[in-house]
């Protein structure tokens, strides 16, 4: 039967169905004489496609639909005879039908046809009414802007279930919305359900809105899904994966606290034997590089800033990435799989197979410098691959301290200074000149040891060890004839100690134990008058040394 012979059946069966027709009139019968089209151009059946060209018809049906139910209705509360003229149906067959009490299953048969259009036109951007999915987002909006979340759960779950794709905000509001209902959840089962509910938000989200999304596309979106759930559920495996999927589709884009997430679910999941040793290893490694990428992309912000906001946002995310820096290294070097022992089982195996691979090469430096790990043969056949081919700031570093455990001195100073020359940052410059003033403080080339450790001052004055060696160097070689004029040098020593813990919180403890060692080799007080020496008296330290201090006694 083609389309013109549906239609024309169904305006016979109507003809037939209001001419008094002896056989019983049910109210699906009647929804197909009244509103024919759904028996033909827009009929659906369990195998009917959505042909977006039909939207408009599919709409103006969806609303002539309202005003029968509006009119039926009408009749269910006021009563035929009071009706003005109906614009769809007879009053004698509402008549009949209130009277036989079927008024109710004529509304259920006109909406059983108005749920089939909502479900094939689910996915259009307003669905199938509109006017009602327009209305429900308009509230839904207004309730968000107060941050009422409770008060916009009604319009939001209309939204949601039936015209998921009419707006982003039904999502980016919908995370608050869920977060809120979890927070006031009885117990932990109740909760766990807002939670599934919060999987199905980001994951609708992603179905319909990642593809199109310059901001929020799919690495976004599965890595808030991933720190989430990391967050409420206890079991890791599916965070990790997720975690794991989103940076591997945002690289250096990925947010910070998707990234050190990560390498908490990293670290759980070796610690359930569920990853071994190498795939955190590796793992700390990408997010390293990762975070190096996006410390590099901060700084050229901050650099670019054309005004103050800017470059508050460019600071701010600078402190944000040095705070993850700082946490995925805790959570790496805190972990079983940091073991100087484990870490050399897990590269060992694949620097047999690849020994000529440098970037393997260099992954085997870092970790096993940064946890001082250099003792290991693997290391140094490692570090003398990269030395030999591309030398590092980090393979220098290592290979230096390697040597000066080896009591190959000279050699060590040599990398130290490579490792300085390669150096990008003044801190880093300032910890390998001290790694030199202390072996040449250890050679007894006091002089020399303490131009290396001015010089780690003047790179960053906030660095306390430069100021403790410049003090154990003096106090290890006082200047003068006497033991009085000797004793004069410890008023210097204590003056170094001071800045120390004044420059540098973390060796505070340690300046003060020198402080109070050194204390009581400073002239006494009875003594120094004999010298017409008052405290207050500016005092110079000659010979080597050649600075000046203040005399004071204890």
């Amino acid at each position: 039967m083609n389309k013109f012979q549906i239609t024309t059946a169904a305006f016979s069966l109507s003809a037939l169905l209001f001419a008094g027709n002896a056989f019983a009139q049910s109210a699906e019968d009647i929804v197909k004489a009244k509103f024919p089209e759904t028996m033909g151009e827009l009929a659906i059946t369990p195998t009917t496609t959505y042909n977006p060209a039909l939207k408009d018809k599919y709409r103006e049906l969806y609303k002539k639909m309202n005003k029968g139910i509006e009119e039926i209705t009408t009749v269910e509360h006021i009563g035929v005879n009071e009706m003005p003229e109906l614009q769809f149906f007879d009053a004698k067959t509402l008549k009949d039908m209130q009277k036989a009490g079927t008024l109710g299953d004529l509304k259920n048969a006109i909406r059983a046809e108005q749920k089939k259009m909502s479900n094939l036109m689910r996915e259009e951007q307003y669905g199938a009414d509109q006017d009602n999915c327009l209305r429900v987002l308009s509230t839904f909006q207004e309730y968000c802007k107060q941050n009422a979340w409770e008060e916009a759960y009604p319009s939001w779950s209309i939204l949601f279930k039936e015209y998921p794709k009419c707006s982003q905000t039904v999502y980016s509001n919908g995370v608050n919305i869920v977060k809120k209902k979890m927070q006031l959840a009885k117990d932990g089962k109740e909760q766990q359900i807002w939670v599934d509910t919060l999987m199905m938000v980001y994951d609708q989200r992603i179905k319909y809105f990642a593809a199109t999304s310059k901001l929020y596309g799919e690495a976004y979106l599965l890595g808030r899904k991933g720190v989430d759930l990391q967050k409420f559920r206890k079991d890791p495996e599916l965070p990790y994966q997720i975690l794991m999927k989103s940076i591997d589709l945002g690289g250096k884009s990925s947010e910070y606290a998707v990234i050190q997430t990560a390498m908490q679910t990293v670290i759980a999941m070796y610690n359930l034997e569920k990853i071994d040793a190498s795939v955190v290893v590796d793992k700390y490694l990408l997010f390293s590089d990762l975070l190096a990428q996006k410390k590099a992309e901060d700084k050229e912000k901050l650099a670019a800033a054309a005004d103050d906001k800017a470059k508050q946002k460019a600071e701010a995310d600078l402190a944000t990435c040095a705070q993850v820096e700082g946490g995925v290294l805790g959570l790496f070097s805190n972990s079983t799989a940091a073991q100087c022992d484990v870490l050399v089982k897990a590269f060992s195996g694949k620097f047999k197979e690849n020994p000529d691979d440098l970037e393997l090469c260099n992954k085997i430096v870092k970790v096993l410098s940064a946890k001082e790990c250099t003792d290991a043969q693997l290391y140094e056949d490692a570090v003398s691959k990269v030395i030999a081919s591309n030398p590092t700031e980090t393979a220098c570093f290592g290979f230096a301290k390697m040597l000066e455990k080896r009591g190959k001195e000279d050699e060590a100073i040599d990398n130290y200074k490579k490792a300085i020359s390669l150096a990008e940052t003044d801190t880093m410059k300032a910890k390998y000149n001290c790694s030199i003033a202390k072996l040449l403080q250890k050679k007894n080339q006091v002089a020399n040891a303490r131009s290396y450790a001015r010089e780690a001052i003047n790179l960053n004055p906030k660095y306390g060890l430069p100021y403790i060696i410049i003090a154990t160097l003096y106090g290890s070689n006082p200047v003068g004839e006497d033991s009085f004029e000797k004793s004069k040098t410890y008023w210097l020593v204590i003056d170094y100690l001071q800045k120390a813990k004044a420059a540098d919180p973390s060796v505070a403890n340690e300046a003060q134990q020198l402080i109070n060692r050194y204390i009581g080799s400073c002239p006494k007080k009875e003594e120094a008058f004999m010298h017409s020496i008052t405290p207050g008296m500016s005092i110079s330290i000659g010979g080597w040394i050649g600075e000046t201090t203040t005399a004071r006694f204890y």
